[in-house]
C-alpha cells in the first residue's frame, strides 16, 4: 500500500516532506475533519463493518487536523503528523496480532465505520503487515433490541475425536440468544 500523505506545503514540494498517497492527494486538515466528523455519526446498523483504531493513533490525528476546538492553534503542524495507522498498542502478541484482554472503547480505541477507515488508510497507510482489525455490527437483547459492535470473538479450540495433538482455534461470532 502506499505511504500516507502529508502535511499540506503552501507551494512546490520540498525534499524532507511526507510520502503523498498514490490514489489521490491527501485533502487539507480542514477537509479530512469534516469528512471523518461526518462520518463517525453513523448509525450502527446490524451486519455492518467497523474497524478499531489504537486511540493514541486517532488522537494524534485529531490533533493534526484541529478535531477538537482545543486542538485548533496547531493546525498541520508537522510535529504532530500521525504517520502510518498504528495498532501495535491494541494487541497481546504483535505476531499474531490478537487483541489484548478488557480493552475499553474510547480509552485504548475508537470504532470508525468502513467508509472512514478506508478514507484514513488511503490518506495514512497502515503500519506494514498491520492487518486491519473489522468487526461486525450485532444486534442485542431480547426484548429491546440494540447494535453494538462485537469487537471480541468467541474462541474455541477444536480436535477432532480426542486428538489434543492437532488442536486448531477459531474465532467466531457469539451466538445471540
Amino acid at each position: 500500500m502506499a505511504e500516507g500523505g502529508g502535511p499540506e506545503s503552501g507551494g512546490a514540494a520540498d525534499s524532507d516532506s511526507e510520502p503523498v498517497a498514490a490514489q489521490m492527494p491527501t485533502p487539507s486538515t480542514e477537509s479530512q475533519k469534516q469528512t471523518i466528523g461526518s462520518l463517525l455519526k453513523t448509525t450502527l446498523r446490524k451486519g455492518d463493518e467497523w474497524y478499531l483504531i489504537d486511540s493514541r493513533w486517532f488522537k494524534q490525528w485529531k490533533k493534526y487536523v484541529g478535531f477538537d476546538s482545543w486542538d485548533m492553534y496547531n493546525v498541520g503542524d508537522r510535529s504532530l503528523y500521525p504517520g502510518p495507522i498504528d495498532n501495535s498498542g491494541l494487541f497481546s502478541d504483535q505476531e499474531t496480532q490478537a487483541l489484548k484482554e478488557h480493552l475499553i472503547d474510547e480509552l485504548d480505541y475508537v470504532l470508525v465505520p468502513t467508509e472512514a477507515w478506508n478514507k484514513l488508510v488511503s490518506w495514512y497507510s497502515c503500519l506494514d503487515g498491520q492487518r486491519p482489525i473489522v468487526r461486525k455490527v450485532v444486534e442485542h437483547g431480547m426484548f429491546v433490541k440494540h447494535c453494538k459492535v462485537e469487537v471480541y470473538l468467541l474462541e474455541l479450540n477444536l480436535c477432532e475425536n480426542d486428538n489434543m495433538d492437532n488442536v486448531v482455534t477459531r474465532h467466531f461470532s457469539k451466538p445471540i440468544l
